[in-house]
């Protein structure tokens, strides 16, 4: 893993507002960077094709975009996903402390984009640990590529022509998974006549596709998947992988009913008749199912409401070394309902679809067909093993009768009698035994000349490892220090030249000003200035070629009538929404308004064309002053027809 990710491509990400900076790391060397929408995440990886996804937190990963994890488990290669800041699985520290210790960065807070570049390097050094955010088991799809709403009989024969083609699809996967000798379960079901097929294979996605290819027709389309886990783990990149077993609650021995399908249900009961939970869940493989179960205790029985038990329950009993339990006859719907009522009434369980219906009654039936031999263990054990009570039930369950299952446990709970220890001694020894400790000293005195050789051997050999090893970390040190070096100078390269186009953006606003103030001394700028209240109109007035900018409310606050006596006739009106319509009222009274928009592209401009300012003082003056007065108009019009009628 470690020699894999030094080469790269590596994708570091971080947080950027709602987006995400991005950084793609090949050969030690920054190729390509830049922001990305959350929802084009998926391209991108798919573009670069990268061993690694390293991240600061996969917490912000999930919040921000958690499609992006069921998409990677879709890509047709593996991307492992690396948080940088888990140097441990189980320690963590921050990005500042990582580009300080490993990159020589001294960074107080690292904006986004820098961040993501330094995750990129951390990972390709070995920093962090894998995140596993997908279960040890791939999901193959198949079903129809597209569905068919028009009816009629070509729509029926197309139907016929996709069930044939996916039952085909399903027979050669599970054909190929089974001559591979890996376990799986399937799911089946039908969608307006068309037959949907879930194989869930307990292998990982790469093995899985190196038997298997996707494929699209246009009628049908099988997908291969890794299937997202329910919770997050973190193993060392230096860690090989292993499948992470199942924690159980020990103490506790349960009796499971499972209603396998597309929803499978799960009821879980102890050996008393009490039910512990309910649950069903859409492709539910056997260890998800058995990681729910495990939460209350071990199973002992597995039970099926069907007198021909699935393939899935068969499984599931031998995974955990319980028996299987099925009626003699199918169980009916009216059967299961009035159980499932009964439980309701009796114990406030919630029966909320008819999967967990189904398995909650083939539990209740499993535990009604052992209760009697249950309750003979109870009495025979109260004279015996009080204690024990529970693990003769679970041994009686498994076959052995009531009488084996004590003598099981009593064996387990015996307590070993003590073994008489007796000392021997003899008076004299003769001749004969002396002969025999002279042998043996001459044995003993050969056998530690070979131990002290031994030791000698021993002691030269672990001299020279320790040379080895302490020469290996000077090589090894060496080799990080110029890592983090090489990749300390591409950052500081990465922040000159920020710092350059900074720079030349300066220099060429120094140049506009000082041109600007030339062509304002040789009177053509106009200086803008910014009219607020602590400023003297007066003075304002009196120098050369000089606009005031201010808004609409603060032209009313001071006054129209103001501004022209103090000898300001022109004016640019700030504001975004402000037009030659919202100033036309100014103009009718003589103050010459001009809309900021059509003048200048932002604020921070201080000096105008004075060639400008006359070219739209003339088009706007021909604009709004010549333009009819149409509320004037109107005025005028019913002042006439008020004179006439009192004449």
């Amino acid at each position: 893993m470690l020699s894999e990710l030094s080469a790269g491509p590596i994708i570091g990400i971080d947080i950027n507002g709602r987006r995400f900076s991005y950084a793609v790391l090949s050969n030690g060397e920054v190729v390509d960077k830049g922001v990305v929408e959350p929802s084009d995440l998926i391209k991108l990886i798919k573009r670069v094709r990268p061993r690694a996804l390293a991240i600061d937190s996969i917490s912000e990963l999930l919040e921000l975009a958690p499609s992006v994890i069921k998409g990677i488990g879709k890509l047709p290669f593996t991307v492992s996903i690396v948080q940088v800041t888990r140097v441990k699985p189980d320690r963590e520290e921050t990005m500042e402390y990582l580009a300080r210790n490993y990159l020589g960065l001294n960074i107080t807070k690292l904006d986004p984009d820098t961040t993501a570049e330094v995750a990129a390097r951390l990972c390709a050094m070995g920093i962090g640990s894998l995140v596993r955010v997908y279960e040890p088991e791939t999901r193959i799809v198949i079903k129809a590529s597209v569905s068919t709403t028009p009816g009629g009989m070509s729509r029926n024969r197309y139907m016929r022509n996709v069930m044939h083609r996916i039952k085909y699809l399903a027979k050669e996967v599970k054909e190929v998974l089974e001559k591979n000798n890996i376990d799986y379960d399937v799911f089946r079901t039908d969608s307006e006549g068309i037959r949907s097929v879930v194989f869930i294979a307990y292998a990982d996605k790469s093995r899985v596709r190196s038997l298997i290819k996707p494929r699209r027709s246009m009628d049908v389309k099988l997908t291969i998947e890794s299937v997202p886990s329910d919770s997050i783990r973190y193993v060392g990149l230096d860690e090989d992988y292993e499948i992470e077993g199942l924690k159980q609650t020990k103490g506790r021995h349960l009796i499971v009913g499972v209603d396998p399908g597309i929803v499978t249900g799960l009821a879980i009961m102890d050996l008393e008749g009490n039910v512990l939970s309910l649950h069903s869940g859409k492709n539910l493989s056997r260890r998800h199912a058995l990681r729910i179960i495990y939460q209350y205790g071990t199973p002992v029985l597995i039970a099926v409401d069907t007198v021909k038990p699935s393939e899935y329950a068969k499984k599931l009993a031998a995974m955990v070394g319980a028996a299987l339990y099925y009626p003699e006859r199918d169980l009916s719907i009216a059967e299961k309902s009035k159980i499932a009522l009964e439980l309701s009434r009796e114990q406030g369980v919630n029966v909320k679809d008819p999967h967990m219906r189904d398995a909650l009654a083939a539990a209740y039936k499993a535990f009604t067909k052992i209760k009697p031999k249950l309750d003979k263990v109870e009495e025979e054990v109260q004279r015996v093993i009080r204690e024990s009570i529970d693990e003769v039930k679970a041994l009686v369950i498994k076959g052995l009768s009531v009488k084996q299952a004590i003598d099981e446990v009593s064996k387990r709970v015996s307590i070993n009698q003590p073994v008489e220890v007796k000392v021997v001694t003899t008076e004299k020894g003769n001749c004969e035994c002396r002969d025999v400790r002279e042998e043996y000293e001459r044995i003993i005195s050969t056998l530690q000349g070979e131990v002290d050789r031994l030791n000698k051997l021993y002691l030269e050999a672990k001299n020279k490892l320790e040379e080895l090893i302490n020469n290996y970390d000077v090589e090894a040190r060496r080799d990080q220090l110029i890592r983090s070096l090489e990749a300390r100078l591409n950052i500081l390269e990465s922040e000159l030249e920020k710092y350059k186009l900074k720079v030349r953006s300066y220099m060429e606003s120094i140049d506009n000003m000082r041109r600007g103030i030339y062509d304002y001394v040789n009177g053509d700028n106009y200086l803008v200035i910014r009219l607020s209240e602590n400023m003297n109109l007066n003075k304002i007035a009196k120098l050369p070629n000089i606009i005031p900018a201010l808004t609409l409310n603060e032209i009313l606050n001071v006054g129209i009538d103001e501004l022209i006596r103090r000898g300001i006739n022109t004016v640019l009106v700030l504001g975004d929404n402000v037009d030659k319509n919202a100033v036309k009222p100014l103009w009718k009274r003589g103050l010459r308004a001009i809309p900021i928009r059509m003048v200048m592209g932002n604020d921070d401009e201080i000096f105008v064309r004075k060639g400008m300012i006359d070219s739209l003082i003339s088009k706007l003056e021909g604009e709004l002053l010549r333009e009819v007065d149409e509320d004037y108009l109107r005025r005028l019009i019913n002042e006439y027809r008020n004179l006439n009628r009192t004449t």
